[in-house]
């Protein structure tokens, strides 16, 4: 499984970890650690001190499903779900860009149509337009063989169109949920249902500091 949604994200990830001391990230080569999925084939060694590695994920696996979820919380939680959408739509995008044999060079059209912080859109609408979207595109690239500009064109206008009809279809039916093609990330699948209790609404649901409150739950107390 893949550590986060991109490459660049898993390179982020591996950065703070190693940076708070707890892992030790090793080229190609360099050791014999776990491999990174994702990572062009580094590997990572645990290396904290104060506690054996088994002891140290069931002691944060306990207060992600315990404390973590304190609504106090719905703020920096926010923020993690804001910083993973766009990680997501550029994997979900670039994956049906190349089942349709166009190269990622055309991801680059993407940045200019990420808002930061949208909460307009949910990952289900964003999914649908990426489909869609390169749908068109291989319709469009049938039609004017080798011509690439007007490739690039359908998909910085076809996008922004089809997020609004996935917006404003009735009951969701335009709004894609996982799938089996392009399975979650280790860090997408602990975020929507070990962190916070998401789940469907990770998917379905624009990311905003209401939907966050709403599912979080402050810890019962043990009787």
């Amino acid at each position: 499984m893949r550590l986060a949604p991109t490459v660049e994200g898993t390179h982020a990830v591996l950065t703070v970890l190693a940076t708070l001391g707890l892992i030790r990230v090793d080229l190609p080569g360099q050791s014999e650690g776990y491999p990174v999925v994702g990572a062009d084939k580094h590997t990572w060694a645990y290396t904290w001190a104060h506690a054996p590695l088994e002891e140290v994920e069931g002691e944060l696996r306990q207060f992600l499903l315990t404390e973590a979820r304190n609504p106090a919380f719905a703020p920096a939680w926010l923020g993690v779900w804001q910083e993973l959408l766009p990680q997501e739509i550029y994997a979900y995008l670039q994956h049906q860009l190349r089942i349709h044999h166009f190269g990622d060079f055309y991801l680059a059209g993407l940045p200019s149509l990420l808002e930061p912080n949208d909460a307009r859109y949910s990952l289900g609408h964003w999914r649908y337009a990426c489909w869609a979207t390169v749908r068109s595109m291989a319709s469009v690239s049938l039609q004017y063989p080798g011509n690439v500009e007007i490739v690039k064109y359908t998909l910085t206008s076809e996008l922004p169109r089809r997020l609004k009809l996935a917006q404003g279809s009735y009951e969701g039916k335009l709004c894609f949920s996982p799938s089996h093609s392009l399975p979650d990330s280790a860090l997408t699948r602990v975020f929507s249902s070990v962190a916070t209790p998401l789940e469907d609404q990770y998917w379905i649901a624009p990311p905003t500091l209401q939907t966050m409150l709403a599912v979080l739950k402050l810890p019962e107390k043990p009787g």
